[in-house]
């Protein structure tokens, strides 16, 4: 599975959003793959459902991945973005504090959203975790 910074246009300089998104760039960025929105001088670099998609195309590799195959192909959610981006960056960065954090965090999404309906996106997420090894925590 590709990281989500080979998914930028190619000759972007982008770094990690330490906010809500995933990439800060200088100028602003055309990619089905990315919202690009201003944030104050800088452009904030989001995940689009096209991105999210690219990752539910993976087939499960855990059993993780496979309980939340039922969220896969939902329209994607404001909270899954979010969780993509933590993902995301951590897989740059290893964190084991912030990727237990995540694993928390996406089971417990996923348990409202069995509870209350929607998940869409957290296939990606979970996908996305499984690449960067929160699978064995």
């Amino acid at each position: 599975m590709t990281a989500p910074r080979a998914y930028l246009p190619a000759g972007t300089n982008a770094r990690r959003d330490r906010g809500e998104g995933l990439f800060i760039v200088r100028e602003r960025v055309e990619s089905p793959y990315f919202a690009c929105a201003r944030a104050g001088g800088l452009w904030r670099l989001t995940p689009t459902q096209a991105l999210l998609r690219e990752y539910e195309k993976a087939e499960p590799k855990d059993a993780l991945s496979r309980t939340f195959l039922r969220f896969r192909g939902l329209p994607v959610e404001q909270e899954s973005v979010f969780l993509f981006c933590e993902a995301a960056k951590i897989a740059e960065v290893p964190e084991c504090g912030r990727l237990a954090a995540l694993n928390r965090a996406l089971r417990q999404r996923a348990a409202v959203c069995l509870r209350e309906g929607g998940g869409g996106g957290l296939y990606a997420c979970a996908a996305m975790l499984y690449q960067i090894g929160g699978e064995r925590i």
